[in-house]
Formats: structure tokens, sequence, C-alpha cells
């Protein structure tokens, strides 16, 4: 591999994203579904891909808390990233005042107000 190729690969995989989600569905009887709107997991390089979990992909916040994988469930859904936050796994209630933010391997078809960085 050349390093102009290594390079492209690295810049790929630290790439800082960082977005604000906003509240989908807080009343859902298992979830609280919020979402990126317009996003989607980023295409990853073929080489990459083998050794890049989809869950390692990007990591979520919540009030500046980091949340566990095992705290939620993702999926894209239309033109809007989801992800689904277990209440089980939650002793409070998600509002949406609550402060979520999503730091990884995303893109946005456009820019909007939900981008931070």
């Amino acid at each position: 591999m050349a390093i102009k190729d290594l390079q492209k690969l690295l810049t790929q995989v630290h790439e800082p994203d960082e977005y604000r989600m906003v509240p989908h569905n807080l009343d859902h009887p298992l979830y609280y579904i919020w979402k990126v709107e317009n996003a989607s997991l980023k295409d990853l390089d073929l080489l990459l891909r083998p050794f890049r979990k989809e869950h390692s992909r990007f990591d979520i916040f919540i009030n500046g808390q980091y949340i566990l994988e095992k705290d939620y469930i993702f999926e894209q859904d239309g033109k809007d990233f989801h992800i689904k936050f277990k209440k089980s796994n939650f002793p409070f209630v998600l509002e949406s005042s609550d402060d979520i933010k999503l730091e990884g391997d995303l893109q946005v078809r456009w820019v909007d107000q939900n981008q931070i960085s």
C-alpha cells in the first residue's frame, strides 16, 4: 500500500464529525427515538470494512455522558439516521431538551443546522 493510500484511509477514519440529534419519537413503548436528519453512515473504503465494526464508527453522548452500544440500536430510516435508545436501559426519561450528540462517520447530504463542527 502506498503512503498516499494510507494517508487517505487515515483521513477517512479520523475525520471529525459531530452532529446534534433531534427527537423523532419519544412516545414509542420500547425506545426513545432520535435522529440526524438527511444523514447516513459514510461508505468506507473496501480495505477498511473488515476491520471497522459498524458500532465502532460513532459515539453517542447524552448531556455529555458517553452512551454504551448496548443501550441503543441504530438504523437508516429513509433519508435519516436513527438511534433507538432502549428505555429499559435508562433510569431516567429522555426529553426533547436533552443535548444528544453523535460523533463519528456520518455524512450529511447537505449542510444544515444540525451539524455542529
